[in-house]
């Protein structure tokens, strides 16, 4: 293993759906885990159930964990979370990791983390639902909403005026400049491998931070890209590997 990468000490470490290349993603264990390496944020993936509760799943589906084709909009949270999520990463070390609800999530680790709370899926009510269980929290300042879906982004921006939001976008262009200007977008989030330092100043004239997704390939690309993004003036990344970065 090569030694990480050390970044500025604003850099957001965000620990993709926990330490998710050592642990079934979006489970306790793997939350747990990045808190153990010392990361301070989380991301995670939010879908709504039938009876309104917010669960923690990235697929739209159950079909990679094992199970059959049921979209998580179609179950009940009483149904979900008896679900096992982690025999399908490892049968030996995490069968009978179940799935998770964000206000479990909130209870277990509280303040211990910032949250970034993708919103996913096509239930219109889910904004509403995530900013109703983040305030019963009283989690505001440590939450930071996010989608590739700007309608969902808009949303919660008349949900939650205040709330700090981040667009999930594939490059930073001047169609999503204006985009994240008229919303009054906090982050822009661009892929990890179209950043440029010319695309990184123009993002923040427009908006306060530019944090990276989709830091993939082997370990010595992803390492290279950390590099790169971090020189180009980048806030934050992304990465399963949240013990691949570390703070200077």
């Amino acid at each position: 293993m090569l030694p990480p990468v050390p970044v500025p000490a604003h850099f957001r470490i965000i620990a993709h759906r926990g330490a998710s290349a050592y642990a079934p993603e979006n489970t306790r264990r793997a939350f747990q885990l990045a808190l153990d390496m010392g990361a301070q944020e989380i991301e995670t993936d939010t879908q709504l159930t039938t009876d309104r509760r917010v669960v923690l799943c990235h697929d739209t589906t159950l079909e990679r964990y094992g199970y059959g084709p049921e979209t998580v909009e179609q179950l009940t949270a009483e149904d979900l979370l008896d679900r096992d999520m982690g025999r399908w990463f490892s049968p030996f070390l995490y069968a009978g990791e179940k799935m998770l609800a964000l206000d479990q999530l909130f209870e277990t680790f509280g303040k211990q983390f910032t949250y970034h709370l993708e919103l996913k899926g096509t239930a219109a009510e889910l904004p509403e639902v995530v900013s109703e269980t983040v305030e019963r929290y009283a989690l505001q300042d440590c939450c930071i909403i996010t989608s590739f879906s700007y309608e969902m982004l808009r949303r919660m921006r008349r949900t939650s005026p205040s709330a700090r939001l981040g667009w999930l976008i594939q490059e930073i262009d001047a169609h999503s400049l204006q985009k994240a200007s008229a919303l009054d977008l906090f982050q822009l989030c661009p892929r990890a491998d179209s950043v440029t330092p010319l695309a990184v100043r123009r993002a923040h004239d427009v908006v306060a931070e530019v944090r990276v997704w989709g830091l993939t390939g082997t370990e010595r690309d992803i390492l290279s890209t950390i590099r790169k993004v971090a020189q180009a003036g980048c806030d934050g990344a992304t990465i399963d590997w949240p013990d691949w970065m570390t703070h200077v």
